[in-house]
């Protein structure tokens, strides 16, 4: 395994890092890394901003936005905490946090934090959520990045996110606040840069990780790959439409699942738009070009959910439940 130290503070130098390694660099090894931002929120791939983002608060307090090219929900990061990459050379496209998780919950444990998985991608600290993760998977590659909060600024994230309230009322939760908690209540003495460093020295003792580096070369062209992939355009550009019908559920174990689509005079598909806060590699302009022109019943609409859940996979969720929800 190699350790990769990052000290850029800009989420989208460090996104940069992560595609890069992934699609060009294509290292014979793990890589890890610890990095940090300042005030940022991030979209997850099949999320829309309308819906989690509370844009004159951002916009008012200049906080970065940017979308992931991996699935999951929307998270807040600051200063106050810090995010692990993963990146394992694999042929398996199957998303799967187990193994990442277990190497932070190992690490956690090791410095005296008491944290636990529990659900698909989440640890906790006394049932509180301190950390999510997310993945997306490249030809040979998959990458496993998450947050932990360790002193964020929980009021910038109860207000720079829609709370949603389908998710909320099915987790029978109330507020941002009652479901997440700052590691320093664990840890009282550490500031989040020292906190940082524990943890980073409990990872490379865990695993033997040599330290690699990043070329003056390749850092300019982090710069271009940021420009192309993750400018804050691609959060905000797709504009929110009203569609006739908007059928969306919680699904445990799976996450918010929206489906929004018009139907035309012969009652076919003339616009859908899947979203939601699961995880996949789903191409969404392929799996909605599949439906358009469709007739709107459902034993015509069945083996294409099937056809396209079966090429590429939502986490946990079979094809019968997507075409539940379509009708």
């Amino acid at each position: 395994m190699i350790y990769l130290p990052v000290d850029s503070l800009d989420v989208r130098h460090n996104f940069a890092l992560e595609y890069y390694l992934m699609t060009e660099k294509r290292p014979l090894e793990p890589v890890l890394m610890l990095w940090s931002t300042t005030p940022t929120v991030m979209l997850g791939k099949y999320q829309t901003a309308e819906n989690e983002l509370n844009r004159p608060f951002i916009d008012a307090h200049h906080i970065a936005a940017v979308k992931r090219l991996s699935g999951g929900g929307t998270i807040y990061t600051d200063q106050g905490g810090c995010q692990f990459t993963l990146i394992t050379p694999s042929q398996d496209r199957t998303i799967d946090f187990a193994s990442g998780l277990s190497l932070i919950t190992q690490a956690l444990n090791q410095i005296g934090i008491n944290a636990q998985n529990d659900s698909r991608n989440d640890l906790v600290v006394d049932g509180r959520k301190v950390s999510g993760s997310a993945q997306y998977m490249t030809d040979g590659f998959r990458l496993h990045h998450g947050s932990l909060l360790f002193n964020a600024n929980l009021d910038w994230m109860a207000k720079a996110l829609k709370a949603d309230p389908v998710k909320m009322k099915a987790k029978h939760i109330n507020s941002v606040h009652q479901r997440t908690i700052n590691l320093i209540e664990q840890q009282p003495n550490w500031t989040a840069a020292e906190f940082k460093q524990q943890l980073e020295s409990a990872l490379l003792t865990i695993t033997g990780a040599k330290i690699g580096q990043i070329t003056s070369a390749e850092e300019d062209h982090l710069a271009e790959i940021a420009a192309q992939h993750f400018g804050e355009e691609a959060v905000w550009q797709a504009q929110q439409r009203q569609f006739d019908y908007v059928h969306k559920r919680y699904l445990k174990g799976i996450g918010i699942v929206s489906v929004a689509f018009d139907l035309d005079q012969k009652h076919r598909f003339s616009a859908i738009q899947l979203s939601g806060d699961f995880f996949s590699n789903l191409n969404l302009k392929q799996f909605e070009q599949a439906l358009l022109g469709q007739t709107y019943q459902q034993t015509a609409i069945a083996p294409i959910v099937e056809d396209e859940l079966k090429r590429t996979p939502i986490k946990g969720l079979q094809p019968e439940q997507l075409t539940a929800l379509l009708f």
